[in-house]
């Protein structure tokens, strides 16, 4: 019996850009020397049901359409019926997901997202059609008014499974629930032949002319045709195995390449493999080879294209490729980043490195000041570093197998070291995730830590800087989950933390004041302080440092973000914004953005 699955319609998402400087910025390349910036940043979202079942669907992110990470296990479960076929679209910030709720029927699902991480049922269509079979619905937003469709192959003939041909719907409202009567492809229909008729309709546009991936289900073979309206008529321009992929594939989707060709990805549904094959112009294809990674794992999916613009003199992200929770100060006459390596299952990064600049916004990458190779007691997740000096030495205070270390050097740019040869706190010391620490030496050279995820320690330190001069006490504020930053203005002390969940896009900063480094800190009205801005793509906003400018009332905040497109909890970018001050001590409400900050001179 045949298996049906859609291949969802891939389509580039422009995301907006925020307004720009005109200075050039520069990044490093990792060698030290100064590179000009990307100005286009592409990256992919994959949603597919697996091998494992289909009841529930799997999102997936990528940077080149080939390397696939985990977004979310089972993102989706229908509260009834299967989730099949799952094709995604990104529209008005939101995300969507079309599928087949059934392997009869006359229905397909919809599901609506704000994160791609948790989606909500939408409505289940009926498209009104009498048919037997109601497969693999494909959005297709490419045609030249910009509305939404949804091609889905229906069974409409005397037996069930057979006789399928294409249709197109169209949506009559932006709230996707309201459709058109359904409009068959014409020239894509069944025959004495092809009796089993068409599945699997993926349709994209180039130019003026709209191309046809279909799955003969006869055959068992990908066809091509051709029109010049969606509805058709389409004539064949490759029957059979005109592409030599050979048969037994269905799911076809095709996304768009940033070089300006094209990417198809199919299932193998009998042999439970994954493949893409490459075309630089829908009509020649490369041989099929198998997706590394999900190849064995995923179903028929979609996979989409989504772009951002960083125009020369945004500077923000801050810093090149995929970093998190960044710690900032200065020293040396310079300023220095050290951040956790990101872009890892797991957070499951090694080393941190650091970055200088002369400015707040030409940074240099360093290489590693902190190599956990080199930390005898631990070799793994290496989070959230906090660097202060302490006379002529700088110490360093990292997470590392949810411990925290300490580690010294001689210069801000490392090589650390190991300062303990063994934790300063333990796993589950305190009764909590014993990560975050941050460092903090008070104007009469007293030095302080505080720590935790799920609550807040503080304590003194010795002199020493590697034991407590005084036992951690918990000093939580209301809200409070993780990241502790501690700085002091006109003699008050502020403390900074993270809410919510580094993964979730509501993750953001709050912030209480107190007249002692030991707290407690009361937390201000008008929390939070920096927040998400779904209207410039900015989600996850959290983790922060501050940084004073040396000798001036003048302030900014180093926080780090979903990565702008299609980030995520574990793909994270660094910012820099301004931070402001009313009369009586208030933060200001900080505004993130694209733009960024002007060099600090």
């Amino acid at each position: 019996m045949l298996l049906a699955l859609l291949a969802a319609l891939a389509l580039v998402v422009p995301l907006t850009a925020n307004r720009v400087h005109a200075a050039e910025h520069h990044r490093s390349d990792g060698s030290g020397r100064a590179v000009e910036r990307s100005t286009t940043v592409s990256r992919y979202l994959f949603t597919a049901f697996t091998n494992s079942g289909e009841s529930n669907m799997y999102v997936y992110g990528s940077d080149d359409a080939q390397n696939f990470w985990s977004i979310q296990d089972k993102a989706y479960t229908p509260p009834s019926g299967l989730v099949r076929d799952p094709s995604v679209i990104h529209r008005g910030g939101r995300y969507y997901v079309a599928y087949t709720t059934g392997w009869t029927g006359t229905t397909f699902g919809l599901a609506v997202s704000d994160d791609r991480r948790t989606w909500t049922h939408l409505a289940d269509i009926d498209h009104g059609v009498a048919a037997n079979n109601t497969w693999a619905p494909e959005f297709f937003t490419d045609a030249p008014d910009g509305k939404v469709r949804i091609v889905v192959s229906l069974s409409t003939g005397p037996t069930a499974y057979r006789h399928f041909q294409p249709y197109v719907l169209t949506a009559l409202d932006d709230t996707l629930t309201k459709w058109s009567e359904p409009q068959p492809l014409e020239g894509i229909s069944p025959s004495e032949s092809d009796y089993n008729g068409y599945i699997d309709t993926f349709v994209v546009r180039k130019g003026a002319t709209y191309h046809a991936f279909t799955k003969n289900a006869t055959g068992e073979l990908i066809e091509h045709a051709v029109a010049d309206r969606v509805t058709g008529p389409y004539r064949f321009t490759g029957k059979g195995d005109w592409a030599g992929w050979g048969g037994l594939l269905e799911g076809q989707t095709v996304v768009a390449l940033p070089d300006g060709g094209y990417r198809m990805f199919m299932d193998g549904y009998t042999v439970k493999k994954y493949y893409y094959s490459d075309s630089p112009d829908l009509e020649d294809w490369t041989p099929k080879r198998e997706l590394p990674g999900l190849s064995g794992v995923v179903r028929h999916g979609t996979v989409i294209r989504e772009t951002a613009t960083v125009r020369p003199g945004d500077a923000n992200p801050a810093l090149p490729g995929y970093h998190a929770d960044p710690d900032v100060m200065y020293a040396e006459g310079r300023y220095w980043i050290y951040p956790t390596e990101d872009g890892h299952p797991g957070w499951s990064g090694t080393r941190f490195n650091g970055f200088s600049s002369p400015d707040l916004v030409h940074w240099t990458d360093r290489g590693p000041a902190l190599d956990l190779a080199d930390v005898s007691w631990c070799h793994q997740n290496a989070w959230a570093p906090s660097v202060v000096r302490k006379g002529d030495t700088y110490w360093m205070y990292f997470s590392a197998c949810q411990s925290i270390g300490v580690a010294k050097s001689s210069s801000p740019q490392g090589p650390f070291t190991d300062a303990l040869g063994k934790p300063l706190v333990a796993k589950g010391q305190f009764g909590h995730q014993s990560i975050d620490p941050d460092a903090f030496v008070d104007d009469d050279g007293t030095p302080y830590l505080y720590f935790g995820q799920g609550a807040l320690e503080a304590a003194r330190l010795n002199d020493d800087m590697v034991s407590f001069a005084t036992q951690p006490v918990k000093i939580t504020p209301p809200g409070y989950n993780e990241a502790p930053t501690v700085f002091k203005r006109a003699g008050r002390y502020y403390a900074m933390w993270s809410e919510d969940d580094t993964r979730s896009p509501d993750y953001r900063v709050a912030y209480g004041v107190s007249d002692s480094p030991l707290g407690p800190f009361t937390k201000a009205a008008g929390n939070p302080v920096l927040a998400k801005d779904p209207g410039d793509q900015i989600l996850g906003t959290g983790h922060n440092s501050v940084i004073q400018v040396p000798g001036r009332d003048e302030w900014y905040v180093v926080y780090h973000r979903f990565a702008r497109p299609g980030g995520d909890g574990t793909h994270r970018e660094v910012a820099i914004d301004r931070m402001r001050f009313d009369p009586d001590g208030t933060i200001q409400k900080i505004r993130p953005t694209q733009a960024g900050i002007e060099p600090v001179p």
